[in-house]
């Protein structure tokens, strides 16, 4: 069986660092875990941050700036076999973007093996790979299909609220949208509730935090909408099989 990643490697960049306009040779794969940056290519430019996963054809020019606190994220190179799978769906030529809790997820399980690197990471790696493809393949014609207006209105609005927690009324308040049709929409569309989706992204957004400061885990806890430490642990573990310590460990 062909591998779905020919090579997978840990990219960091510093705060402020600026690429200028270059190109590969190779389709390449950028999924960011923690971090902000803004890319420019063919003419437009467009802000991405943890759980973006970005597709930069060969031969494509593109430029990059870096925030504040840096970037860190994995560049995958896809095979031919896994680039011949996906461009049926996702018409990789046109530069596809997606933004993914779950396919953060995965990305934080792959760094963890990479970093772990024992006699069976090799294995574990390469069902993950097969997962993210998965989940990117799987996003993108769902996309294709036609979110509703209201999940739509509701994503972007959790992406960019500063508040760790909203009650399915409040986010049908914000996004004009009536809280029923909003909650069967999630159901439908999402395959979870809006309460679910929300502790994914508070995960996420802690995994972050772990990864780009030094705060102690505590308040990373207290900022992430947790109750306390313990709370975070747990729901930590539950989503990437690794602890706060464990992951921030990884990622130093």
């Amino acid at each position: 069986m062909n591998p779905v990643f020919s090579s997978i490697r840990i990219s960091r960049y510093a705060p402020h660092e600026v690429m200028t306009a270059h190109m590969h040779d190779d389709t390449s794969l950028s999924l960011v875990l923690a971090g902000t940056y803004e890319e420019t290519i063919r003419g437009k430019s467009d802000a991405y941050s943890t759980g973006a996963l970005l597709v930069c054809p060969p031969h494509e020019q593109h430029a990059q700036r870096f925030s504040a606190d840096g970037l860190f994220k994995l560049v995958l190179a896809p095979s031919l076999s896994t680039i011949a799978r996906l461009d049926d769906v996702v018409h990789l030529c046109e530069a596809p973007i997606l933004r993914s809790t779950a396919i953060a997820d995965v990305g934080r399980r792959i760094l963890g093996e990479l970093r772990l690197d024992d006699d069976f990471s090799g294995a574990v790696i390469e069902g993950l790979s097969h997962e993210l493809i998965g989940l990117f393949g799987r996003g993108h014609r769902q996309s294709g299909s036609g979110r509703p207006s209201c999940l739509r209105a509701a994503l972007e609005y959790l992406r960019v609220t500063e508040s760790p927690l909203c009650s399915l009324a409040e986010v049908a308040v914000a996004t004009g949208h009536c809280p029923e049709r909003l909650s069967a929409a999630f159901r439908r569309h999402m395959g979870t509730t809006l309460g679910e989706y929300q502790r994914r992204l508070r995960v996420e957004r802690a995994a972050d935090l772990l990864a780009r400061s030094r705060l102690p885990i505590s308040e990373i806890a207290m900022a992430c909408g947790f109750s306390d430490q313990p709370h975070l642990n747990r729901a930590f573990k539950a989503q990437l099989g690794i602890t706060p310590a464990a992951y921030r460990r990884n990622c130093l």
